[in-house]
């Protein structure tokens, strides 16, 4: 009998993501198949100090269908242990499934750790994880290969104090932190005098902070799988009922519709799809990722790459896969199976 691979799933830590790094950890805990993984959960605490090993019935209280479905899981007992104590836990995972979103677990930081330590691990590497978490370098990098993306400036405190006259065209803009993801502390400012506002909210997250144009037109997502060759996967529409895709239209599954395949042509939707594995293979990405864009008479412009898509219920990139014939376990295998490729 084939050894079961061992897989712990992080999730938590030091990020304003924390929830959805949580929904997301647990859908991978039900949905990994366990006749293939002993998988362990771990959850990093929200200062970052400490990593509880999780049980089956914490994952439970979530999703209490596993139970029936695998009345034989085996997980280690929980308790608490510090990063070293972690690390000397014999034998170590066979793969970290990283399911840590936004800073600490997106950017590049988790990613270095596990590199020191010859763990293999889900995702992109460090460099392509920082570059895709950093809003200023991922554009500046888009602008150097000629890939279109709305216009823009980087903008802090001090910018805005000396009443300087914004170089791209609006209102409105859309001001962003520089190192955030799934919309966190991003506006839609109309109107210059809520720029101080919307900067102040902004630079909670980030010293620096991105001005976009805002761009009227389709929001679409193209997930992209694979290493050295990677495939894009069915372009999804999204239709948001807030003003613009924010955190609770992400993560409310009321708040917005997600069409898959996109209404738009067979031609632009090669031409996006192209475009998206383009904007993964320039940055360095590898396993998985979803690239944003949005479509302005008829022209894709894209917004931003996602190197740990989101992997919840309300999720776009299981969505996409799903189109694509391949189920959520069967997508967990195929990430596990590009981790591995890494080593």
């Amino acid at each position: 009998m084939k050894k079961k691979l061992k897989i712990a799933v992080f999730m938590g830590g030091r990020t304003p993501e924390r929830d959805v790094s949580l929904v997301t950890g647990k859908q991978v805990v039900t949905h990994l198949d366990k006749s293939k993984y002993k998988v362990i959960p771990v959850v990093i605490s929200s200062d970052g100090t400490s990593w509880e090993i999780k049980s089956l019935s914490w994952v439970e209280r979530f999703f209490p269908q596993i139970k029936s479905q695998s009345p034989k899981l085996d997980f280690s007992p929980p308790k608490k242990v510090s990063l070293g104590a972690f690390f000397n836990l014999k034998p170590l995972p066979d793969v970290i499934f990283i399911a840590i979103h936004g800073p600490f677990g997106e950017d590049g930081t988790i990613q270095g750790m596990f590199e020191f330590l010859g763990i293999s691990y889900t995702g992109s590497g460090v460099l392509a994880s920082a570059l895709g978490m950093n809003k200023i370098a991922f554009h500046r990098i888009m602008e150097n290969v000629g890939i279109q993306t709305p216009q823009w400036l980087v903008a802090d405190r001090e910018f805005f104090l000396g009443n300087q006259q914004l170089s791209i065209p609006g209102p409105p803009w859309v001001v962003k932190p520089a190192n955030q993801g799934s919309s966190v502390g991003v506006s839609l400012v109309k109107n210059k005098k809520n720029l101080c506002l919307a900067t102040e909210r902004a630079l909670v997250y980030s010293p620096e902070i991105i001005v976009e144009e805002y761009l009227t037109g389709t929001e679409i997502a193209c997930g992209v799988l694979g290493n050295r060759e990677p495939k894009a996967l069915p372009v999804i529409e999204i239709c948001p009922k807030n003003e613009f895709f924010d955190y609770e239209a992400k993560y409310t599954a009321e708040k917005c519709e997600e069409i898959v395949p996109a209404r738009i042509s067979k031609k632009l939707t090669k031409e996006i799809q192209e475009i998206a594995i383009a904007v993964y293979q320039t940055i360095g990405c590898r396993g998985f990722a979803r690239v944003d864009m949005i479509i302005k008479r008829n022209t894709p412009f894209v917004l931003e790459i996602n190197t740990i898509p989101g992997l919840t219920p309300a999720s776009l990139f299981p969505k996409e896969a799903a189109a694509a014939g391949i189920s959520y376990p069967q997508l967990l295998d195929l990430i596990i199976d590009f981790a591995l490729e890494n080593r």
